[in-house]
């Protein structure tokens, strides 16, 4: 799950944001976008993308210190959801947070909290880069260690601003600055979301909350975050089953450590449900592209596996993550100014 080498090469014709560059590369790897990030002694790592969490964290024995690095008293436990690239496997990482250099689009921050997982289940590539907002739950952490937030706060980046580009060919993009309307199509979005934790996005009522459509009918209101991190579409377990029962899927089903995911799977000659969210007031369906929307096929190339998957832990709640799937073949801005989040489909 590995990056090829040179993806945050850059053009000789790229321009940049307050030393930022506008567009640096990712590529798709097993369902996770990854990146490549220098941290601590001049190594480079691929580490996923995740708008769905804040820190720089480096995979269980990667990690070596520049001669600068410093030790900090800071410690954490972390449980992940979706860390497998059917998204059914879950993590748990325990993390030491050392002070080091992180450089990433050619731009280093210094004196940065980087999570150094020294126990934990395997990750996607070497890790993973938070670009969610601030944590609200910790004083050690709540201001200037998302890496996003730390260029802002540097002056590195203004206005305070970034895109997730993600194609439907396995290229993508994260680009800094305001949105580049000029890659786009259609209306732009633009939703209310939370100043820290998480890419949720706010509402005053469920009359105005977002709703999970199926096959062009509203199936159910939800409280979506978006997440670039998970490959999947995730809702609670009840709302899936409900879903994929409706559109005649069979369902699979697994526990593991007293957790259960399902996925559906379906005769690959049919055609597919679609599956897609709107916007109040807003009626305009903003469907997964169907082919990102395919996990899996059997060798065969028989029997599909939709990317979409129901957990236990997010029962009691219409609480869904929009993963990377429903990303792909959109720009997706995130503003932390103004605690926006904007898409539009890709030109």
């Amino acid at each position: 799950m590995m990056l090829t080498a040179a993806v945050l090469a850059l053009s000789s014709a790229a321009t940049f944001v307050n030393g930022l560059p506008n567009t640096v590369p990712l590529q798709l790897d097993k369902g996770f976008w990854q990146g490549n990030f220098t941290v601590g002694s001049n190594q480079t790592f691929s580490l996923t993308v995740d708008t769905g969490s804040f820190a720089i964290l480096v995979k269980e024995g990667l990690y070596k210190p520049s001669s600068t690095s410093q030790q900090t008293n800071i410690s954490e436990f972390i449980q992940f959801s979706g860390a497998s690239q059917d998204g059914t496997g879950p993590a748990e990482e325990t993390i030491f947070f050392v002070r080091d250099d992180v450089t990433f689009g050619g731009v280093t921050v210094h004196d940065f909290l980087v999570g150094n997982i020294t126990q934990g289940d395997d990750l996607p590539g070497d890790g993973v880069a938070g670009f969610s907002p601030p944590a609200s739950d910790n004083d050690d952490f709540s201001s200037g260690q998302g890496i996003v937030e730390t260029f802002c706060t540097e002056g590195k980046l203004s206005p305070c601003e970034f895109g997730i580009v993600l194609q439907t060919d396995g290229k993508g993009s994260v680009t800094f600055g305001p949105m580049d309307e000029t890659k786009v199509k259609g209306n732009v979005t633009v939703l209310p979301a939370m100043s820290h934790d998480s890419w949720q996005i706010l509402n005053s009522t469920e009359a105005d909350s977002p709703i999970l459509v199926v096959d062009g009918k509203p199936f159910s209101h939800i409280m979506p975050t978006f997440d670039s991190g998970g490959p999947n579409v995730i809702g609670p377990l009840g709302q899936v089953r409900d879903l994929l029962t409706s559109v005649g899927y069979n369902i699979t089903e697994q526990t593991i450590d007293d957790i259960t995911v399902a996925l559906g799977t379906y005769d690959c000659a049919r055609k597919p449900a679609r599956v897609g969210f709107s916007f109040p007031p807003s009626g305009e369906v903003h469907y997964i592209d169907l082919e990102a929307n395919v996990l899996n096929r059997t060798a065969d190339g028989r029997i599909c596996t939709a990317n979409i998957l129901g957990t236990s832990t997010r029962d009691g709640a219409p609480l869904w993550a929009i993963g990377q799937t429903w990303f792909q073949g959109r720009y997706v801005q995130h503003d932390l100014d103004h605690n926006t989040l904007s898409f539009a489909d890709l030109a």
